[in-house]
């Protein structure tokens, strides 16, 4: 899987950023990736997290938040699904997900749907409906 973002406003505007597999450690001090300095971001300020199967954001404790979609995550780990805006500071990038350079990767199917609401990421009711139910084992049969 790859990732990247795109820098829309902020000192960086107009770069791509590629996400390696592991972290991509945004903040001021000098050993984060990414260092836009700007007082409102803090010195360790948020982390995006990439493994085979997702790319998640974490604020690190920051004082002005990390923004999914104009929504502050607060502590809570966010799963970035393609086209994700994250916004730090007055930096706002666009999160770009897929498994070859410019091709979206699907989306799973128990992903489909969910957002960020109050800081949880949340899945509509719709989807969870239109999920197909489990289905149980068969019952043994009886041998005579």
């Amino acid at each position: 899987m790859r990732a990247s973002l795109t820098v829309l406003s902020g000192p960086f505007a107009g770069q791509k950023v590629a996400v390696s597999h592991g972290k991509l450690l945004i903040g001021r001090e000098v050993d984060c990736h990414l260092r836009p300095d700007n007082p409102l971001v803090s010195r360790h300020h948020c982390v995006l997290l990439l493994d085979d199967f997702t790319l998640r954001a974490r604020d690190l404790g920051s004082r002005n938040g990390t923004f999914v979609n104009e929504h502050r995550i607060g502590i809570a780990e966010v799963v970035l699904l393609h086209g994700d805006v994250v916004t730090v500071g007055d930096m706002t990038c666009k999160i770009e997900i897929g498994t070859e350079p410019g091709i979206p990767a699907a989306l799973p199917q128990l992903l489909e749907a969910t957002g960020v609401f109050d800081g949880d990421t949340v899945q509509a009711k719709s989807a969870v409906a239109a999920a197909p139910p489990p289905t149980e084992p068969p019952a043994p049969s009886q041998v005579p």
